[in-house]
């Protein structure tokens, strides 16, 4: 790409992708938590390796069980600026959804927050030019500064013009690395791209308040730097598409295998967990009937799930619900 005043982002969706996104929505699917208290513990936890892993990749040393307890304001020891980098990370993905995706404003206003006590520009594009070295060689070039604001302002109205067109996990996917293309800020760059993606995805499904998708990011660290590299040397963002929704399935994955996965599941109980999730005040009848078994074979498999830990049943048997559960 060259550094051009206007940005159109260029991506074409393969049949594979569309596998994987119909594979996301059906575990979002099997997601159900229904206890207050059991939310906001998977949430607190779900921010904490969010944070841990967001903050670790731009070399933050700090173990995950120190961000934890700076979290729940311990006393840590270590250095002061990357306790305040968790601090920062903390207050904004505690409020995360205070903040509108396509809104500009918010977005710098998140940077100010996010970069609070570290550059004298927080909350501004950056005035200067900046690039990505290995060794002392410079491998990009990000666009002049000259160019940042308008670019930005292009590629909040594609994000905009696009909500209803363009799959939530794909659109995320590419203001991602368009974000990471324009380079905006002088620092958090990276950060502000994976809390955007989060914020994204949260505000079209809440259910991704459970799933630390930064983690599945940091673990894949090198694949997430090459796979950007190869957008930029092909010009467009299908590699990173790719590797974006491998992340989330792979999040969304371990987040929901103890609960689907604590036993080997056989046909008829994967079927009731479907049918669970479709309607939670299923009843034995009705399972029966769908199924084309026995009631007897209803009990057999709604026990296992039961005993397994996978489903519950709330409230009484006449007038109560099943929940499917997921594991603290």
């Amino acid at each position: 790409m060259k550094n051009i005043a206007s940005i159109t982002p260029v991506f074409y969706i393969t049949d594979d992708n569309k596998k994987i996104i119909k594979e996301i929505e059906k575990k979002l699917d099997l997601i159900f938590i229904d206890d207050s208290d059991k939310k906001r513990k998977l949430q607190i936890k779900s921010k904490v390796r969010s944070i841990h892993s967001s903050l670790a990749i731009e070399a933050n040393s700090l173990s995950l069980e120190s961000v934890e307890n700076i979290v729940e304001k311990k006393l840590v020891l270590g250095d002061r600026k990357e306790i305040q980098e968790v601090k920062n990370a903390n207050e904004l993905y505690e409020h995360i959804n205070e903040y509108n995706w396509k809104d500009e404003d918010d977005f710098l206003k998140a940077h100010t927050l996010m970069m609070k006590y570290f550059d004298d520009d927080n909350g501004y594009y950056r005035n200067h030019g900046e690039g990505v070295k290995k060794g002392n060689e410079v491998i990009y070039s990000a666009p002049q500064s000259i160019l940042v604001p308008s670019l930005m302002k292009k590629l909040f109205e594609f994000m905009i013009d696009n909500e209803n067109k363009i799959h939530p996990l794909v659109l995320s996917s590419v203001f991602h690395y368009y974000f990471v293309y324009i380079h905006p800020f002088s620092d958090g760059n990276g950060r502000m791209a994976r809390f955007w993606v989060s914020l994204i995805l949260t505000d079209w499904n809440s259910k991704f308040e459970y799933i630390p998708i930064e983690e599945e990011i940091y673990l894949n660290q090198q694949k997430y730097y090459d796979s950007i590299a190869e957008c930029h040397v092909n010009s467009n963002a299908n590699v990173f598409i790719d590797f974006m929704l491998k992340c989330i399935h792979s999040s969304l994955e371990k987040a929901t295998q103890k609960t689907t996965q604590k036993t080997k599941l056989n046909n008829n109980q994967l079927k009731i967990i479907e049918l669970i999730k479709e309607n939670p005040k299923v009843t034995r009848n009705e399972l029966a009937s769908f199924l084309n078994i026995t009631s007897d074979g209803v009990k057999y498999n709604l026990k296992k799930l039961v005993d397994n830990n996978i489903i519950e049943r709330v409230g009484p048997d006449n007038g109560g619900y099943w929940s499917i559960k997921v594991d603290d």
